[in-house]
């Protein structure tokens, strides 16, 4: 049976930086902040899940793509991922990126 689930971080993607070497996000340091902010789900930790997937983004930069999400529960209800985007920010996935999906 399907688990319902809540988003926790958006999707995020590497990006090239000034010398044009690519920089990928470290996700288990971003987990690892998104649990310092939410305490009380860190015994919940079993329940959060990683998917990723290849993405080649408009200048030719070859990445991988990653959303985070958890098993849905009353501790998470109404919460939105742009609460905690600060931690992520600079990987988060711009919007021209699903204007063409």
């Amino acid at each position: 049976m399907p688990q319902n689930r809540t988003t926790i971080i958006s999707t995020i993607h590497g990006k090239l930086t000034f010398d044009r070497k690519v920089c990928e996000p470290d996700v288990a340091w971003i987990i690892e902040k998104w649990l310092d902010r939410h305490p009380e789900i860190r015994q919940r930790r079993q329940d959060i899940r990683v998917v990723s997937g290849r993405w080649t983004t408009e200048d030719g930069l070859e990445t991988q793509v990653r959303t985070v999400s958890i098993v849905a529960g009353d501790d998470l209800a109404g919460y939105a991922p742009e609460q905690d985007a600060d931690i992520y920010e600079y990987w988060k996935a711009e919007d021209r990126y699903w204007e063409r999906a």
